[in-house]
């Protein structure tokens, strides 16, 4: 080396060459790897090697990198949807998810349950309506959990469980689909826990959702009581969440739709409060006409007393959500009052205790007046509805001869005083339904003969869906008349639901039901 003579050469420290700020590859040969060298990662063997005449050692296989996803912190809520004469759900909601894209885990089974899910289960689930809560927000869901994502699989497999065990489809194994429902429950459950022990902020809505799933997984189990303590957690949840402190939750009754996740969740945990979770309460010893205000679930209902109700609906939606006020969430509150009535005869018939006399609760006049009118205007207005939808069989006709079902129902129990006392003498709603179907008889032909065409539609769904329908709607029936041949087609119908199960009612049962009274009134005759 050449040093220029007016330059002296000084011994300096050697500099230490650092790193660019570049990610380290790790996919480079193994040869090259144990050199600790970059590889051209040229395939079969690299070329680094080759010119030096160095033996490639080849590649390692290339294992899938787990990612772990953090929550997406999503606004799950649909635009405004007010029930009035002017709504449309099918503009209001935001459109169902696209399928879900299964990681590299996935199986071709996993994804088999999944489309069965959302092509069936759903459907089943709603009822045939379409049900935010199902249709969309759950679909986009099980995008952002897994044990969500995994309770659906569940639920596919126990639907498709259910139907090879009563021989809808015969040529397949149930016990399979049975071992994969439990297998994909309890992975659910295990990927919870670990949720629960990693995230710092869990979000609360996901586990709102899922509360509701293993209720139904529960209840398709036929375990009530675990099914019951279930629903009791996802009200606990909603109440942190909202930092009631309260052990007593009130929750007020509205025609108008939810508008997030966590109040569409907690409205349908009311409609399963006031479907039958509320008749489990006993009745006080003292004053047994009493209703007591807070539930199993420790829910109390506020009720308004009236509402306005159209006599036209653009939908069966908006009918929907207006019957369902009527029945359940107005005040007074008819169908409870008949259900009560209900439970505590087949008590009596089973030879069961029950508490205090069972003479009902007085009803003043004014509040009977107020929900027959808002009775008959709904019915004026179902009949149009019915009319537009019957020209042209469809997934809204069935649903609207659901819910004509119901409004007819809800006055025949206050015609024949089911479970209350009238305080005036005369019941304006017995005047109407002698004036329109010609006596009670009248009526209970015409909701035989809709439940019949209910029945017997091939589409009529005999499987679990969440809300109320029509079976309680039927047994009324058998408390309205003692006629042999209604009772006879009451219980033909009930038996023809088999294995239907609605909210918390189970056809099956409802007819072990219908048939002990029918089999009791014909021994007390023969007595």
């Amino acid at each position: 080396m050449q040093v220029s003579p007016n330059r002296s050469v000084v011994d300096r420290p050697k500099q230490v060459r650092r790193r660019f700020g570049l990610p380290k590859v790790r996919t480079g040969c193994k040869t090259c790897k144990r050199r600790h060298i970059k590889c051209d990662e040229m395939k079969p063997s690299c070329q680094r090697c080759t010119k030096l005449g160095i033996e490639c050692d080849g590649y390692d296989e290339k294992k899938p990198a787990v990612v772990i996803k953090k929550p997406v912190q999503r606004e799950l809520r649909p635009k405004g949807c007010k029930a009035t004469k002017d709504s449309n759900t099918g503009d209001s909601l935001p459109p169902i998810p696209a399928p879900i894209a299964y990681n590299p885990g996935g199986s071709p089974e996993d994804l088999q349950y999944f489309q069965y899910f959302q092509q069936v289960s759903v459907n089943e689930l709603s009822g045939g309506w379409h049900e935010p809560l199902w249709n969309t927000y759950l679909l986009q869901a099980c995008h952002e959990m897994p044990f969500i994502q995994d309770m659906a699989l569940a639920l596919a497999a126990q639907g498709r469980f259910e139907r090879l065990k009563h021989g809808i489809h015969p040529f397949e194994t149930a016990h399979q689909r049975r071992i994969y429902a439990m297998k994909k429950y309890s992975k659910s459950l295990a990927e919870i826990r670990r949720y629960l022990a990693s995230a710092s902020q869990p979000d609360v809505r996901m586990f709102l959702l899922v509360s509701l799933l293993i209720y139904i997984f529960e209840f398709k189990q036929g375990n009530m009581e675990t099914a019951v303590r279930q629903v009791r957690s996802t009200l606990a949840l909603f109440k942190n969440m909202r930092s009631i402190k309260s052990s007593v939750y009130v929750y007020n009754h509205h025609v108008r739709c939810p508008e997030t996740l966590e109040d569409v969740i907690v409205d349908m945990v009311a409609r399963l409060d006031k479907q039958g979770f509320l008749l489990q309460a006993k009745q006080p010893s003292t004053k047994a006409e009493r209703i007591p205000d807070v539930s199993v679930l420790g829910m109390s209902h506020q009720n308004p007393e009236s509402t306005d109700v159209p006599t036209d609906f653009p939908n069966v939606f908006v009918a929907r959500r207006y019957i369902s006020f009527i029945q359940y969430w107005g005040r007074p509150n008819f169908a409870s009052d008949a259900v009560k009535h209900i439970l505590r005869h087949v008590q009596k018939v089973q030879g069961k205790t029950v508490d205090g006399p069972d003479s009902g609760r007085i009803v003043s006049a004014r509040e009977f007046s107020n929900r027959f009118l808002e009775t008959k205007q709904w019915l004026t207005g179902i009949e149009k509805l019915f009319q537009r939808l019957q020209t042209l069989p469809s997934s809204d006709y069935r649903c609207a001869l659901s819910v004509k079902i119901q409004g007819l129902a809800t006055l025949l129990v206050m015609a024949c005083g089911i479970g209350f006392r009238l305080e005036a003498r005369t019941n304006i709603a017995l005047q109407e339904v002698h004036t329109k179907y010609g006596s009670v008889r009248g009526l209970c032909e015409e909701m035989l003969r809709l439940g019949r065409m209910a029945v017997d539609d091939p589409a009529f769904l005999r499987c679990y869906v969440f809300d109320f329908g029509i079976i309680v709607c039927i047994l009324v029936i058998l408390f309205a008349t003692n006629d042999p041949d209604l009772e006879k087609q009451t219980v033909k119908i009930l038996r023809d639901m088999r294995p239907r199960k609605e909210g918390v009612w189970d056809s099956c049962v409802v007819t072990v039901m219908a048939e002990t009274i029918v089999r009791s009134r014909s021994t007390m005759q023969m007595l």
